[in-house]
């Protein structure tokens, strides 16, 4: 598609209406992939459990790309670890709200829209969510889908480094490392079936600089008790509701003192 055609863009959280062109859109983008596609249940399952996780960048209506993320305790997974166990299975159910890490588990652009940095926002659309549910990181086994090239010659870590002095030319990984994703770790066997990567994968990451620790204290310890004194001194009432309501206009001018002293003060009944 041509800039001048495009009339709006859109970035929205995805929606189970949009399977149908979502798994034409998958399967497009990854034509070396076996089984590429996520099934309509699983993408549902999804939703459900994290809508904020899941957006598309639709283009004069018609979707562009998507991001799909879940939530993870990552001292879980950060050993050595594979797509299908950080996914549950590919149930998703090791998204949990209580986790540190945003990790993704997709990302794409259909490839007639490519070269339009469609992609950049859905990274920053990461970034912020990231940020905004205070994660420490956001994390993804990045494919290198051009290394089967150069299995023969190179070691991952060879191949990296040949990619980041730009002696090789890896769209996944160029655009990766260019959104402030840095390379942590090689893993082998990480997505099955992706014969371009040679089975291998690059754990990524992007750190949150604004990430605030959780702490377990609730309140703060008080080191100051104020304390409040009443003379009260006797006067006859005429019924109990008398009473009460003079023992009750002396503790609400208690209670509703405020002073940086400890102070106690002294009231007297007389009128």
């Amino acid at each position: 598609m041509k800039v001048e055609e495009i009339e709006n863009i859109e970035l929205e959280y995805l929606s189970l209406s949009d399977y149908k062109e979502l798994k034409e859109a998958m399967v497009t983008s990854y034509l070396n992939v076996h089984d590429a596609a996520w099934t309509e249940k699983e993408i549902d399952r999804l939703i459900k459990k994290f809508p904020e996780g899941q957006v598309v960048i639709k283009i004069n209506g018609k979707l562009a790309g998507c991001a799909l993320s879940i939530i993870v305790d990552y001292a879980k997974f950060e050993n050595r670890h594979t797509y299908k166990k950080v996914t549950g299975n590919y149930t998703f159910n090791t998204h949990t709200d209580e986790g540190d890490v945003l990790y993704g588990i997709d990302v794409f652009i259909v490839p007639g829209f490519r070269g339009m940095r469609l992609g950049r926002r859905l990274y920053d659309y990461r970034k912020e969510l990231c940020e905004k549910l205070n994660l420490r990181s956001i994390v993804f086994g990045g494919r290198m889908p051009n290394y089967h090239k150069y299995a023969d010659a190179l070691t991952p870590k060879q191949y990296i480094e040949k990619v980041r002095h730009k002696e090789i030319e890896d769209p996944v990984l160029n655009f990766q490392i260019s959104n402030d994703f840095h390379p942590s770790k090689v893993m082998k066997g990480y997505l099955e079936g992706d014969k371009d990567s040679n089975d291998f994968a690059i754990l990524m990451e992007w750190d949150n600089i604004y990430y605030q620790k959780p702490t377990d204290e609730v309140t703060t310890a008080k080191t100051i008790v104020r304390l409040g004194l009443i003379q009260w001194q006797m006067r006859p009432y005429k019924d109990i509701d008398e009473l009460l309501q003079q023992a009750e206009y002396f503790i609400d001018s208690v209670s509703g003192y405020r002073s940086d002293f400890a102070l106690f003060p002294s009231f007297s009944m007389h009128r």
